[in-house]
């Protein structure tokens, strides 16, 4: 079957005009569609079988994209168009919205799902009036975002999408009462269960190839595909040795205690709370801890060369003072 990742589609032509047509047509499409990031799979279509039809024929684009409706997300499709990525996990099909009880769990499962609604919902409504209004709704975007790893090359990016999503928000109503929200959070539940086994799969089969995938099956030593134990307290041991690389290592008690704030944080409240860490519960945090290690390395040689700067322009001024002394004398 064809791909993205052949020459008939990877821009046939030497100089990969194709493949730039390709993502040109999907950004004037989005930002034709506001600018979210992700567009509808037939207006995709549509323009793809404009720029390519002999490409993109039915059976092609059948192949591709599935049956019924989507939103196919500019980053995923981007990196599989060029190669960068073999996973196709960058379409998002219209999710669950049902009732609770066309969940297929038991009733203590229910509950749970309940349970963590109401905290939540608790958590959002700040001044405890049992509304959300618009700033309290911004929260609720932001944790999505988080969620769904959602990332901004900026805080004006970001803080963009936050208000273009509290827009879609308040056309259900000005404020939103714990019945809507719950509605709401159950939906956002079901499509992250799915998407974290979409990026579980795209994991255990080694098409994500990232720079977490990487870290997470270096820290996960006995192949299990999940992280427990020592295994945690190496992770642990790891984002502080990266932050404070003159500093002290770490006693046996200050790992276990670093470790338990990790499981706490990703596990307990963001997790499955079995006591472990997989994959899909630390990839987007372990993306974030690379992405800042990065930022303060870059930071630290950076002050590191304007110190050693100083220090060489002191000793040219010492230079420059005895060799205007001796000329004088």
């Amino acid at each position: 079957s064809r791909s993205f990742i052949c020459p008939a589609v990877r821009g046939s032509c030497e100089d990969q005009s194709g493949m730039e047509s390709i993502l040109k047509v999907f950004a004037d499409s989005d930002r034709k569609a506001g600018g979210g990031g992700r567009i509808p799979i037939d207006v995709l279509v549509k323009a793809l079988q404009i720029v390519d039809p002999a490409t993109f024929d039915d059976k092609f684009v059948k192949g591709l994209f599935g049956e019924g409706e989507g939103l196919v997300d500019y980053a995923g499709f981007s990196a599989w168009v060029t190669g960068a990525s073999n996973f196709k996990g960058f379409i998002d099909r219209p999710s669950w919205d049902g009732d609770l009880d066309e969940f297929d769990m038991d009733t203590s499962m229910v509950d749970d799902m309940l349970e963590k609604a109401r905290d939540k919902f608790k958590e959002l409504d700040v001044n405890g009036n049992g509304e959300l209004d618009a700033k309290e709704l911004k929260a609720l975007c932001l944790w999505t975002f988080v969620n769904f790893g959602r990332k901004f090359k900026s805080d004006d990016e970001r803080n963009k999408a936050v208000d273009k999503q509290v827009k879609r928000f308040m056309k259900q109503g000005s404020v939103w009462d714990y019945d809507t929200f719950e509605s709401y959070y159950l939906k956002q539940i079901s499509d992250l269960e799915k998407y974290e086994a979409k990026r579980a799969e795209a994991f255990k089969k080694g098409y994500d190839q990232s720079a977490a995938a990487k870290k997470f099956k270096e820290l996960d030593v006995d192949g299990s595909g999940t992280l427990e134990g020592k295994e945690v307290e190496v992770f642990a041991e790891w984002i502080f040795t990266s932050f404070h690389p003159d500093g002290k290592p770490l006693t046996e008690e200050q790992k276990k205690a670093e470790a338990q704030k990790l499981l706490t944080r990703l596990d307990d409240k963001r997790g499955n709370s079995d006591g472990k860490l997989s994959f899909t519960e630390v990839d987007f945090f372990i993306s974030e801890k690379i992405k800042q290690i990065d930022d303060f390395k870059k930071k630290a040689a950076e002050r590191e060369a304007k110190r050693e700067q100083k220090e060489k322009d002191k000793q040219a001024a010492k230079e420059a003072k005895k060799a205007e002394k001796k000329e004088q004398s």
